[in-house]
């Protein structure tokens, strides 16, 4: 088991190598958590409705910091890690989703392997693939942030 500051050297460094598919990651989820605050607000839910949109402030605004390369990302995963985890679970399983659902397609897929439609879906089955394993390296360390921290509380 590793000490909190190494958990967060490590996974910041992961962040940093992904960063790419950890901002995707956050965007997604900042809008995601938009829109079911929008959903909440319009069924007279408004305590739902206020933690989704700060919880969506909080991912659009890491996700621009990480883009922008504000700070470090040492910086964001040791205060917000939590976020940034959800963010990417989420993400990994839409990813895994889509791959499943063109895997299906590309199955039953009966005209010409060199058509445009079965490229694009050849293309963005590889890149779902691709998204899914660096969020999964992500994930594991930012998992290792998280028992390293529950560690360090005990």
């Amino acid at each position: 088991m590793s000490t909190l500051p190494d958990a967060i050297k490590a996974a910041a460094g992961m962040v940093d190598q992904h960063r790419g598919v950890v901002c995707l990651a956050l965007q997604t989820d900042s809008e995601s958590l938009r829109l079911a605050a929008t959903r909440f607000r319009n069924q007279a839910i408004h305590h739902l409705a206020n933690e989704r949109d700060d919880e969506s402030g909080l991912a659009g605004h890491i996700a621009t910091a990480l883009a922008n390369f504000a700070n470090t990302p040492a910086h964001w995963v040791e205060h917000h890690w939590q976020t940034i985890l959800a963010a990417v679970v989420r993400r990994e399983a839409a990813d895994l989703a889509h791959r499943q659902s063109i895997l299906k397609w590309l199955g039953g897929h009966e005209g010409p392997t060199d058509a445009p439609v079965f490229k694009v879906q050849s293309w963005q089955y590889k890149a779902a693939g691709q998204r899914a394993e660096a969020l999964a390296e992500v994930k594991a360390a930012l998992t290792a942030v998280r028992d390293a921290s529950r560690a360090a509380a005990v």
